[in-house]
């Protein structure tokens, strides 16, 4: 007995035209467009569904909407700290809503190093249009306060390129929660994209992990799940979709397909965006509690380096500060007068997804090729030059056993020499490129259009289809990916419906 029900987690197989793995940036676009051609769609999502105008702590915000309460490693030298989106809407509902487009120079690389079809900056330029309208992206609504305006002020003077940045908000009020579920107006998936979905019919299933994909020949035919309902044990759930989108993003996406024994080139090509940050100390407070999450970003050094302003609420500084309490503890006490700034660096390195036997989470390895440190070495140079010109009488970066420079001849006169690679704490909050597309089969993991080699009915639609880094916030490109994905697949079932109806006739 099969049920197109959503089902309590009992035993019988849920049916439905498309299964959709994951509700971020990927799988909530998924599941709108298909929606709207009149398929029947499953949306799961492994972690909760929170409200989208609940307002929470940032203790509860860790718990409730971050994987692993925020604390996720990849391991290499040194370790990268990483964070994931674990809720309805995944990482859309913590991040910024920051929406850039991807370079076009880029684009057009990538389509030529991986032989990408339909693909390149002409191509894309009207999905990244509709995602931008879909989320009303528009430039800060209000002031932004001193943490980003001394900023903005100091690349000014120092004659670099910057600019703000455009965010899917509608109403903010300038109290920097993005991390935290932010009720006043982020427009995200779980509250500007999926409540059209699901007024057209979509079904969604939280609190459902999904174990293992089982395939037949060339097809996906069972997907085996595990759903908790409130405090009880989780219990076994089956599907069985006649297509799976996989949107789980750059790390659970290739772990299941691995733990499933399913593709090639799937989850050795990871990919990220690794960050230093340095905390400036200014003479006056900055009115962080009142200042907008920071929207100005130095744009001198792109696409290989962007410098901005970054998450200012108390909590997240003295996550910093305890990563070396010692040195930089003292900080606390002066914390009204402290910024947190960042040096964002496209890099070329590459990590691995391997899942594990027994463990809900895989482990995560990355390691920076030298190339990458020089430009981290850069970025972090330039970071402290800009920050002194903005005033700041100590800059302290994320360098463990450093007290910090007090002027920008200390930080010149130590970084002009290669960084310590034992010293830093890196960190980065976008993954990507670990099942990437095109015909370059050596290279990649999937077809141009994202559908994974050796299955006719599993198309993959998230960050991991993002060929490399873009060095840009990549919400926006996982939306456009997403969207040209689901309208590859929709113009293929229609056309093999057509030639079925056709034989049907004759």
């Amino acid at each position: 007995m099969e049920t197109r029900g959503v089902g309590t987690g009992g035993h019988e197989p849920v049916a439905c035209d498309v299964l959709v793995i994951g509700s971020g940036a990927g799988g909530a676009v998924v599941a709108d467009r298909l929606t709207a051609a009149g398929r029947d769609v499953v949306l799961v999502e492994e972690g909760p569904d929170v409200p989208a105008d609940l307002a929470l702590s940032p203790a509860e915000a860790m718990r409730r909407q971050w994987r692993c309460g925020g604390l996720m490693t990849a391991f290499g030298a040194p370790l990268l700290a990483y964070a994931e989106g674990r809720c309805v809407g995944g990482g859309t509902e913590i991040n910024a809503a920051i929406l850039q487009p991807i370079p076009a120079a880029l684009l057009d690389a990538w389509s030529r190093r991986y032989a990408i079809a339909e693909y390149g900056a002409d191509a894309l330029a009207p999905y990244f249009r509709e995602a931008e309208a879909l989320l009303g992206a528009s430039p800060p609504e209000r002031p932004q306060g001193s943490v980003t305006t001394r900023f903005a002020a100091a690349a000014a003077a120092l004659g670099w390129d910057h600019q703000s940045l455009t965010q899917a908000k509608d109403g903010c009020l300038g109290g920097a929660t993005c991390a935290e579920g932010c009720p006043p107006g982020r427009r995200s998936m779980a509250s500007a994209v999926l409540p059209r979905a699901r007024a057209r019919g979509l079904r969604v299933i939280a609190d459902c992990r999904v174990v293992r994909l089982e395939r037949r020949g060339a097809r996906v035919v069972r997907v085996l799940a595990r759903r908790r309902d409130g405090a009880g044990p989780a219990r076994p759930m089956t599907f069985r979709p006649e297509h799976v989108f996989l949107c789980a993003g750059a790390i659970h996406t290739p772990a299941l397909l691995r733990r499933s024994g399913l593709g090639r080139n799937v989850g050795a090509s990871l990919r990220a965006h690794p960050v230093v940050r340095a905390a400036a100390l200014f003479p006056e407070p900055l009115t962080v509690r009142h200042s907008a999450t920071p929207l100005s970003a130095v744009t001198e050094f792109m696409p290989d380096l962007r410098l901005g302003g970054s998450i200012l609420l108390p909590g997240y500084l003295g996550m910093m500060l305890a990563e070396d309490w010692q040195r930089r503890g003292w900080l606390w006490a002066h914390r009204e007068r402290v910024g947190l700034y960042y040096a964002m660096a496209r890099a070329e390195g590459r990590g691995q997804v391997i899942p594990i036997p027994g463990l809900v989470e895989p482990l995560v390895r990355y390691r920076a090729t030298d190339d990458d440190w020089e430009l981290l070495r850069r970025g972090l140079l330039a970071l402290s030059e800009l920050l002194f010109a903005a005033g700041a009488e100590r800059v302290v970066p994320s360098l463990f056993g450093h007290a910090g420079w007090t002027s920008p001849g200390a930080a010149r006169a130590e970084l002009a020499a290669p960084l310590r690679r034992s010293r830093a704490g890196l960190a980065t909050l976008h993954l990507f490129s670990s099942c990437p597309p095109g015909e370059e089969a050596a290279l990649t993991a999937t077809d141009s259009f994202g559908r994974l080699r050796g299955l006719s009915n599993l198309t993959v639609a998230d960050a991991s289809q993002l060929p490399e880094a873009p060095g840009v916030n990549p919400q926006l490109g996982v939306m456009a990916h997403a969207a040209r994905a689901a309208d590859a697949f929709l113009a293929a079932s229609d056309a093999q419906a057509r030639r079925r109806a056709a034989r049907d006739d004759a």
